[in-house]
């Protein structure tokens, strides 16, 4: 009965630590969005439409950049 509930007890605790995880790496991947998105608007708004604007990504957790030519 003692392996049962041991076993129960580190299933429950490890699905609540995988849950944790998910939820904490789907805000900041939701942090992320948001903030790139305000990049990409400020981007397109201190530029005048006749230039051409290159928005860069570097990596998954890198923030967007903002570049004219």
């Amino acid at each position: 009965m003692d392996n049962n509930r041991l076993a129960m007890v580190i299933a429950v605790i490890g699905s609540i630590a995988i849950l944790i995880t998910g939820f904490l790496l789907f805000n900041q991947i939701h942090k992320n969005h948001k903030a790139n998105e305000l990049i990409i608007e400020k981007c397109f708004d201190n530029f005048d439409e006749k230039g051409q604007v290159v928005i860069k990504k570097d990596g998954f957790w890198s923030p967007v950049t903002c570049e004219k030519n």
